[in-house]
């Protein structure tokens, strides 16, 4: 199946306004989608409105940032979860906040380093309701500091890279998975390749109900897509659960230079996709 079950829009750090994306989206034949955005619900509305008016079935999404008891951190996908659930919206919206703190830090950091961004710098890329990286890279971007947003995470706001701050306050990941779970959604771990987490990951799946993988990516590989499905294989046979096996291709935007910044370029095979619906309909 054509399908595409991470994307981000304008509402977080993406380069595309729902309707645009959902074009986008039909212009490439896909048949199910997901809008995913960091920390908002806001441009759930709107997408799937177009979603609709092009025949494709929309399936609310959202990503979550948490931190693993290991001290990574990892992203957790939520699914078909109750949008208007006030402690769901409380939560996220608490989070925002904590963005727009760490934000404001980066900020200082550039003036301590001498670059020459300021907040206006910033504001002019963030046209939803999320603060994140990409705001401040694309700012480094409009300044001359960096040629693309590729360039400028490798330079200075990666892990580890001169702007780099780390969010004072997160979720853990099995804080993440009860938020989803109990506004009626399905948690998906995002990308897992990105942590080589995979014993946390058969932990949150035994004792805290974790629904799934992410196990089709785009910088997943054939090695890895069979690695994961090997590790929800074995999580299936401790639980007696089917473990989801979703994907997506955690599209942004082309600008930011990254191989495999297309939309629909995983494919979600049709098993996966009839479990995936199928979930989703008993919530």
């Amino acid at each position: 199946m054509k399908a595409d079950l991470h994307m981000h829009s304008t509402y977080s750090d993406g380069g595309y306004d729902p309707e645009a994306l959902m074009q986008k989206c039909a212009d490439g034949g896909l048949t199910m989608v997901s809008l995913t955005d960091h920390d908002t619900t806001g441009g759930l509305v709107a997408a799937r409105k177009y979603a609709d008016q092009h025949g494709i079935r929309f399936v609310s999404g959202i990503e979550l940032s948490t931190r693993s008891k290991s001290g990574r951190s990892v992203d957790i996908l939520g699914y078909n979860f109750d949008a208007e659930d006030p402690e769901f919206q409380e939560t996220i919206a608490y989070y925002r906040r904590m963005r727009k703190g760490r934000m404001a830090e980066m900020i200082e950091k550039c003036r301590s380093l001498g670059i020459n961004v300021e907040w206006s710098d910033v504001l002019v890329h963030v046209t939803g309701h999320t603060y994140s990286r990409p705001h401040m890279a694309k700012a480094l971007v409009d300044k001359g500091y960096a040629e693309n947003v590729s360039d400028a995470f490798k330079r200075y706001v990666g892990y580890g890279k001169p702007l780099y701050v780390q969010k004072k306050e997160e979720l853990s990941p099995e804080q993440a998975i009860d938020v989803i779970q109990s506004a009626g959604g399905v948690a998906i771990v995002a990308h897992p390749v990105f942590y080589n987490l995979d014993d946390e990951i058969a932990e949150w799946a035994v004792y805290n109900g974790l629904d799934g993988i992410e196990v089709y990516h785009r910088d997943h590989s054939k090695e890895t897509i069979a690695r994961f499905c090997r590790l929800a294989d074995r999580i299936e046979e401790k639980t007696g659960r089917t473990i989801l096996r979703t994907g997506g291709s955690d599209f942004h935007h082309e600008s930011f230079g990254r191989d495999g910044e297309e939309i629909g370029i995983t494919k979600l095979p049709h098993k996966e996709a009839d479990q995936f619906l199928s979930a989703i309909r008993t919530r």
